[in-house]
């Protein structure tokens, strides 16, 4: 159960907050492999943080000094972005575990088990560490124009992080890029989003979207824009990769809501569909005509795409686009679904997850069209499906899927 910690030499966890019942009791199989220390306040914390290595930080948040823990949190990210970071929900708001989520690795309530908790971290560690392989750092360190967290994306973070309400201040923002406003908009009026009316400003699409979506979909253009498809790649189209994207992306969040799952896992599985193939960008602007011969080999002989980029290339473009967003830091969990969504089997978790909707909208949505017929999306996961118990629900969800399945190459959206 607890493999991917066991493969640790040690595992030193700093815990901010009150433990768990029985955090006393830890499993016999990690007697000696972890230690733990306890303390109460978020300074006490960070100087014990800035003194010594601790793979894992334990914090638990309560509605009454929240946001005084949730803004601590932000600086752990920033000065120690390699720590695993566990958040035990202690009776928060939904809006409240939606910020706080962005932060962590992975949300328990107080009321969970140290069994559970650390079977957690143990599916923490095996993300960082199939994430982080040197071969892919290697081809990603190789790429001579490696995107940069786009400075509007960080702004509208901050002012999610303090809780910035007024739709004008966020329109601001964003209007700093003016040609990216432009293209907000049009994504806002396509047939994507099926508004009741057209939107002619930032301000409308923010109050109708929301921030977070607004912010994810400014994120994701940049990326499109900046890995233009050029005359070298002619093996399928870049505009129809981002257009079923956020097909791929609507369709996720549509199954979020009918599980009744959180909004902060919704938010997620949105924004990991709209990146889920950006590492392919990545690889066709890299060495364009290998990368074809790639496509044509996994036709031929009918394998999946990414097992034939992990033999050709050393690397999967899954692997690749969930680098490059653990670069950048963004949630844990879109780095995971990402990683991981042509083939969930290799997680461990039992729960719905961004992974499990991102999964299902891109193996139930029809292909990218592509001159070689190969197989870019993902292929159901039975097995998957079983283990969570979900395996009844297929065909409501294939169902649920033409819609959005209508909108696919349809003139719906105008990518890039």
């Amino acid at each position: 159960m607890f493999e991917y910690i066991l493969k640790e030499d040690q595992v030193a966890v700093l815990w901010l907050g009150k433990p768990l019942v029985d955090l006393s009791i830890i499993p016999a199989e990690l007697e000696g492999k972890i230690s733990i220390d306890l303390v109460t306040a978020p300074e006490q914390a960070m100087e014990m943080l800035d003194k010594q290595h601790y793979q894992v930080m334990v914090i638990q948040l309560g509605v009454g000094d929240f946001e005084l823990r949730y803004h601590w949190l932000r600086q752990v990210v920033a000065k120690h972005p390699g720590v695993i970071r566990i958040m035990l929900n202690d009776g928060l708001q939904p809006y409240q575990v939606a910020k706080a989520s962005e932060l962590c690795h992975r949300s328990l309530l107080m009321t969970a088990g140290v069994t559970e908790l650390f079977n957690e971290v143990s599916e923490s560690f095996h993300l960082i560490q199939s994430s982080n392989k040197p071969v892919v750092r290697e081809y990603v360190g190789a790429i001579e124009r490696l995107p940069s967290l786009p400075g509007v994306y960080v702004a509208l973070n901050d002012a999610l992080a303090s809780d910035m309400s007024e739709a004008a201040d966020i329109a601001a923002i964003i209007e700093r890029d003016p040609a990216m406003s432009a293209k907000i908009l049009q994504l806002v009026n396509s047939a994507f989003f099926a508004l009741s009316r057209k939107v002619f400003k930032i301000k409308d699409a923010v109050v109708m979207l929301g921030v977070r979506q607004i912010r994810d979909l400014f994120l994701v253009s940049r990326l499109f824009e900046h890995f233009p498809q050029t005359q070298s790649w002619s093996a399928f189209s870049f505009e129809n990769l981002f257009d079923r994207s956020m097909v791929v992306g609507r369709f996720a969040r549509a199954i979020c809501r009918e599980q009744r799952v959180g909004a902060d896992i919704a938010d997620k599985a949105f924004l990991a569909a709209l990146l889920q193939d950006i590492g392919m960008l990545v690889i066709a602007t890299r060495e364009a005509e290998h990368y074809a011969e790639v496509l044509r080999e996994a036709a031929l002989l009918n394998q999946p795409l990414y097992a034939v980029e992990k033999l050709r290339l050393g690397v999967t473009h899954m692997e690749v686009g969930a680098y490059m967003l653990g670069l950048w830091n963004l949630p844990p969990e879109i780095v995971e679904a990402v990683l991981y969504h042509s083939f969930p089997n290799a997680t461990t978790s039992e729960k719905f997850t961004p992974l499990t909707a991102v999964h299902l909208a891109d193996s139930i949505l029809p292909d990218v069209v592509n001159i070689n017929d190969c197989r870019i999306c993902s292929q159901v996961s039975m097995k998957y499906l079983t283990r969570l118990g979900l395996q009844n629900k297929l065909p409501l969800w294939q169902q649920m899927s033409e819609e959005f399945a209508s909108q696919l190459y349809s003139g719906a959206g105008h990518g890039f």
